[in-house]
């Protein structure tokens, strides 16, 4: 995870990758839920999603997932992780969303 891009610095399309133990259902049905949010509030961003275990290679912005997978993630001071709590709840990933870091980064551009 050392190749994290700082937290609202680098590109100028965010990158949020979407994480779960094996990269599929969990985390497309979070992905979907979230670019449908971003729709909604006007956030551009590039979403991946994958399984925990290739992490190292990407350059990110944000990581989502739920909070057991976040929490066994090595801690980055570089990088903003969001755990949710519940994954299927769309109004408890808008709360969590807009609360973050990265989401007042990008609204300050």
């Amino acid at each position: 995870m050392e190749s994290a891009v700082p937290k609202g610095g680098g590109l100028a399309i965010k990158k949020i990758l979407i994480v779960c133990s094996s990269g599929l259902g969990t985390s497309l049905m979070i992905r979907i839920n979230l670019q449908s949010l971003l729709r909604e509030l006007g956030v551009d961003a590039d979403i991946e999603h994958t399984d925990v275990s290739s992490l190292g290679s990407c350059d990110i912005h944000l990581i989502v997932g739920a909070k057991q997978i976040i929490d066994s993630l090595p801690k980055n001071d570089n990088l903003e992780m969001l755990a949710l709590d519940n994954i299927v709840d769309k109004t408890h990933l808008r709360e969590r969303f807009i609360a973050s870091c990265f989401y007042d980064n990008w609204r300050e551009k």
